[in-house]
């Protein structure tokens, strides 16, 4: 035979096997004359049908279950086999059941027999008069891939009278690592599938299909049922294992008005969620998790703008930690949530295990119920929860040299308890790296010390705690400016002490120009002290305009030695958001800036206002899908599973998105890269911040790569693991062809300019009496 022949041949069978998308079995009992006649005609016309009689073979099991008490011979079993049929031929009785879609015509036993049979090893876990009830209930089944374990496992039991499944998808391979059937109902609807499964376990249980899933059009028919083939009366419990949001909600809803309860596995953990609206007909859906969330708003969301509310239901901070790392993952290296067999036969049969308490009555309450086998066997250290190292506040203590007396200026002016409070207030409004505000304030003897708080900004990520030098810098700015603003002049020694590091500078208050005093080019910046802010809001992709551009620099240059570079070309753009990407990826999946960065965060309003430093995580301007992942991200278990799967490729969207809408990226430097110089640093970075708040221009400090870069370069990676200083030596290499740096160079701080519209909100600063002594 040709190859063209056989393919012909095959493209028809394979149109005629999908033409045959029946589900229900035929049944031919010979002892009546019409269908005798039918069965010889099938027998006849069907010649490639496959026949099984194993009618002896039920009826001596039959007539052994019907007496218990005695251990039955086989010559006693015939005895009793025969004196059952009483002289009935053997192929006459009983039902043969013919199954189109595979061919095969099986002897059975008839309705009542086959059932007293096939549920005999029920007794007495479930007694006769409870089977007797379970096979008066009805249950419905949305979704076809957990459902299908719970639909089977409830026709093993015969726990229903009736299944109503419901599911529009068709059969896929990738479905079939959860889905026990056979490859040849590959690309059969789900139902079909399903309803054949039922079918060959038990032919006369009656399965009613809605092939078309369940829709705000049928749903009612689906819940009460309608003609013959859509079954008759309501449902007496919905399980839903559906994925569409809109059809979860809109069946709870329509449950809840009809009094039917609803069951939900979510194949995680031993997930079995429960709602008795059959009792509590008032009962928030979904136990009030969504909120007044409706089916009418879900449906016009996208995909992206769901994930918060699919978290939500799932339960976000209860997830297995293996699937919140499967979750970042999604749409990245692979195209949607996993399922395992095992975790889905184990909710098939703990949600199929509650429907039939629920249908015999017995108590069940509303509620979430957790059986997890991981926990369970491993131990209660398996459980998910934020790691140790995230929950841990800053150690407060404040540096030792604090103690020490810093002496006066002859004809420095004392500061009254009002000025200086203005002065110092200032100060702290300076920007910090994850505000984390790195400052003690001491005044005595009419001179103010600035010191360096190394507890609260000391971190993997911050390589000798330069950027909290920086910090202290851009406070000292603030400083200056208030002083003057107060009619003071005013005169700065950065690290006054040889050999402290602690003690970053010294200001003398003066009634007039001294010699060494600050100069005053810098003043008209002071009217932006109570408005500059961090901006992480996006915005749309503007050109900066060469008068901003030129002010900038000139702050910037104001400071001798700082240089400002800037980014605007696309190109750039694009290469600098992968660059920043990467990194904010590499902060993440390592342990240790992973803790630091979660140190950071604040997860509430509550949290925030009575810490008043870290960032709040509603400054993270993060849209609702990206905030669900941040979540995720703050377990530090999920983030070592993604990083040993080589993963994590969603953890640089954050930095893509915001350099889509930037102006341009911006990098202070220093020429050198000592103490002092992150210091002035600091004051030409606030110089710049101060120059932008006035020209409109959002700033957003995207710190991680020049700090990540500065341990790599003059630290030799220490602290690092070697992936790490393997993946920021190739970082490294593409950011210098964007940036004219050196290792020398200090540079102070990497960030986007912008045209955004208002901050969501601010970040908090620490009460004056935290932070300032006055001796």
């Amino acid at each position: 035979m040709t190859k063209t022949g056989w393919q012909e041949l095959i493209s028809q069978s394979s149109q005629r096997g999908a033409e045959s998308a029946g589900f229900r079995p035929s049944f031919f009992r010979p002892a009546r004359e019409e269908d005798a006649e039918r069965l010889g005609r099938l027998l006849r016309d069907e010649p490639r049908l496959q026949v099984f009689d194993a009618i002896d073979r039920q009826l001596a099991d039959l007539v052994k279950t019907r007496h218990p008490r005695r251990t039955l011979g086989e010559q006693e079993i015939a005895r009793l086999v025969e004196e059952h049929l009483g002289g009935a031929p053997r192929e006459a009785y009983g039902v043969w059941v013919h199954y189109p879609w595979s061919r095969r015509l099986v002897h059975l036993l008839d309705e009542a027999e086959f059932v007293e049979l096939r549920t005999n090893r029920n007794k007495y876990k479930i007694s006769a008069e409870e089977q007797a009830a379970l096979a008066r209930r009805k249950i419905g089944v949305v979704g076809l891939s957990v459902g299908q374990s719970v639909a089977l496992t409830v026709a093993l039991e015969r726990s229903a009278g009736e299944l109503r499944i419901a599911d529009f998808d068709h059969l896929e391979l990738s479905n079939m690592n959860r889905i026990r059937t056979g490859v040849h109902n590959l690309d059969v609807p789900k139902v079909v599938a399903t309803a054949r499964d039922i079918a060959e376990l038990d032919p006369f249980l009656q399965v009613k299909c809605f092939s078309e899933g369940v829709t705000p059009d049928n749903m009612d028919r689906f819940l009460l049922g309608g003609d013959e083939d859509e079954g008759e009366g309501k449902l007496d419990i919905v399980v839903d294992e559906c994925d569409s949001l809109d059809i979860k909600l809109a069946l709870r809803l329509r449950a809840r008005a009809l009094r039917i309860p609803v069951l939900m596995d979510t194949s995680d953990r031993g997930l079995i969620d429960v709602e008795r609206f059959d009792l509590e007909p008032d009962r928030p859906i979904l136990h009030g998790l969504v909120g007044d969330l409706t089916p009418e708003r879900i449906r016009g969301l996208s995909t992206e703008d769901k994930v918060p509310y699919v978290m939500q239901i799932i339960g976000q901070d209860t997830l297995s930690t293996r699937f919140a790392a499967s979750l970042i993952e999604i749409q990245q290296t692979v195209s949607t949530w996993p399922q395992l067999g095992s975790a889905v036969v184990h909710g098939g049969a703990a949600a199929a295990d509650t429907a039939r308490r629920l249908a015999l009555g017995e108590p069940v309450r509303s509620g979430r119920y957790y059986v997890d086998l991981e926990q369970i066997i491993s131990g209660p250290e398996a459980a998910r929860g934020p790691t140790a190292a995230a929950q841990e506040a800053p150690e407060a203590r404040g540096p030792a040299t604090a103690a020490r007396p810093l002496g006066g200026a002859d004809g420095a002016v004392a500061l009254d308890p009002e000025r200086l409070q203005r002065i110092v207030a200032a100060g702290v409004a300076a920007p910090s790296g994850g505000n984390c505000q790195p400052w003690r304030w001491v005044y005595e003897a009419r001179r103010l010390g600035l010191f360096h708080d190394r507890a609260r900004s000391e971190s993997l990520a911050d390589f000798q705690g330069a950027g909290g030098v920086v910090a202290l810098g851009a406070a000292a700015e603030n400083v200056v400016l208030a002083a003057h603003r107060e009619g003071l002049s005013v005169r700065v020694a950065p690290f006054p002490r040889e050999g402290d590091e602690d003690l970053a500078a010294t200001f003398d208050f003066f009634g007039a120009p001294v010699s060494g005093a600050e100069g005053h080019a810098m003043d008209g910046l002071a009217d932006a002290l109570g408005q500059r802010h961090t901006n992480r809001r996006q915005g749309g992709r503007a050109a900066l305009p060469d008068e901003h551009r030129a002010a900038l620099a000139a702050a910037v240059r104001s400071v001798p030695g700082a240089e400002l570079h800037l980014l605007e070309a696309p190109a750039q753009l694009e290469e600098i958001a992968a660059l920043i990407g990467a990194g904010d990826r590499a902060r993440l999946l390592a342990q240790r800036t992973h803790a630091d960065m979660m140190k950071e965060i604040r997860w509430t309003e509550a949290e925030a206002e009575a810490r008043r430093d870290g960032i709040f995580v509603g400054a993270l301007e993060l849209s609702p899908a990206d905030l669900a992942g941040f979540r995720v991200c703050r377990d530090w278990r999920a983030m070592e599973l993604v990083r040993r799967w080589g993963g994590g490729g969603a953890l640089e969207k954050t930095a893509r998105k915001a350099i889509a809408g930037a102006m341009a990226v911006a990098l202070i430097t220093m020429p050198r890269a000592g103490l002092v110089d992150y210091f002035q640093g600091g004051r030409a970075l606030e110089r710049a911040w101060l120059t932008a708040t006035q020209r409109g221009i959002a700033v957003y400090p995207m710190a991680t790569l020049p700090y990540l870069f500065a341990r790599l370069v003059r630290g030799g990676g220490e602290g690092m693991d070697a992936e790490t200083v393997a993946l920021a030596q190739r970082l490294r290499a593409r950011y210098l062809r964007l940036f004219d740096v050196t290792d020398a160079t200090a540079e102070i701080l990497l960030f986007r300019l912008s045209l955004a519209g208002p901050a969501s909100t601010r970040s908090l600063r620490r009460p004056l009496e935290d932070v300032l002594v006055v001796r």
